[in-house]
């Protein structure tokens, strides 16, 4: 009779995953130290301000948000989240589970340096900037990009169901692309018991690529030209109404108001 350690290796392997296999294989072996040190980083996101596209944010917003998100005569009258204790802890539980895997896989021996965790790229043709969150070493002489995820039980079982979003699939194309790979993992960590994690294998994605690249140049131009783009909603629509740009982009037209 198989462990439950054994039954979760076979069953991962069953499911054709790439890193899941051989990271919980070295976990669960009997040279995992009792204790280790995790670095948190806990400083404001690296990129707000900078003036680039960032993968995370950007890709599926409509153009003319966009277009007053980066316009120097509107950026800083766009609506900034509000900072509630939820959004903290939940940005903060975040950044802890990527450290904690960050560190897990380096001890594993899956992650060959520091350099190869938040591998930084800039796209300078679309003006781009982001981070990777690790390159993976394989044992079967593979570098694998990895981008992980952390969500909540709930909305783990939802995309177990429904695969990745469309906004991941963006991010992980944006990465691969300036890092030069055709596919990548996208890691799913569930934020919460029992912890469950889920990978799935990101293949670059062309044709997403081809619009965000060719939204970024268009809004770019139009900043250029003080023109903004078609809008991106209807007048006192749901999605106008959660929009934080609505103020800049609706309401200087007075025949809006």
């Amino acid at each position: 009779m198989t462990s439950p350690g054994w039954q979760s290796l076979l069953k991962r392997l069953a499911d054709d995953e790439v890193i899941l296999p051989v990271f919980e294989n070295q976990m669960l072996s009997e040279t995992w130290p009792d204790s280790y040190q995790v670095t948190i980083d806990s400083g404001p996101y690296y990129g707000a301000g900078d003036g680039y596209f960032h993968p995370s944010t950007h890709p599926l917003m409509g153009a003319r948000e966009l277009y007053y998100r980066f316009h120097p005569d509107t950026r800083d009258l766009i609506q900034r989240e509000r900072r509630s204790m939820q959004s903290l802890m939940t940005m903060t539980v975040g950044s802890a589970l990527h450290a904690i895997l960050q560190t897990q896989f380096q001890m594993a021996g899956l992650i060959s340096s520091p350099d190869m965790i938040e591998v930084e790229y800039v796209n300078h043709q679309h003006h781009v900037r982001g981070r990777l969150d690790m390159i993976v070493d394989h044992p079967n002489g593979d570098r694998i990009p990895v981008e992980i995820k952390t969500i909540n039980s709930f909305s783990f079982k939802n995309q177990l169901k429904s695969g990745i979003k469309e906004s991941w699939d963006a991010q992980v194309s944006l990465a691969l692309d300036e890092l030069g790979f055709d596919q990548g993992v996208l890691l799913m960590v569930e934020a919460g018991w029992p912890y469950q994690m889920r990978e799935f294998v990101v293949p670059r994605n062309d044709a997403l690529l081809e619009r965000v690249y060719a939204k970024f140049d268009l809004v770019r131009e139009a900043i250029k030209t003080n023109t903004p783009p078609e809008y991106c909603c209807s007048f006192e629509s749901a999605e106008m109404k959660k929009c934080d740009a609505r103020f800049s982009c609706w309401l200087e037209d007075e025949e809006k108001v």
